[in-house]
């Protein structure tokens, strides 16, 4: 079974020494992973301690199914249901913001 984090939990692993993200509702530990990225390291810090779904779901196709199948080590847990409903609510409306290569924000 799963170990269930909640948003805030994830939030305090936000460094490249202790780097977590969640994509999809899955808690992924990134921390050594970053350095074999075929994206490099910083498309991953970026999104340290925070939810990674539309900027990972732009980039990878088959985005459900990749995680399991190329690092399939980084998944700690999932989130918490209350969590993945809002990061799903958010992910849904454009911000005006394109976040992958460092913040572009229109706000």
């Amino acid at each position: 079974m799963s170990k269930i984090y909640s948003s805030s939990h994830v939030a305090t692993h936000n460094s490249k020494q202790d780097c977590w993200v969640t994509v999809n509702g899955l808690v992924l530990e990134l921390t050594h992973y970053m350095q074999d990225h075929p994206g490099g390291e910083l498309a991953i810090v970026n999104f340290a301690g925070k939810d990674a779904t539309v900027e990972f779901n732009m980039f990878h196709r088959q985005a459900q199914g990749i995680v399991n199948k190329l690092a399939p080590y980084t998944i700690v847990g999932k989130l918490s249901r209350g969590d993945s409903f809002k990061a799903k609510l958010a992910s849904s409306k454009p911000s005006g913001c394109f976040s992958f290569l460092g913040s572009v924000c229109s706000k």
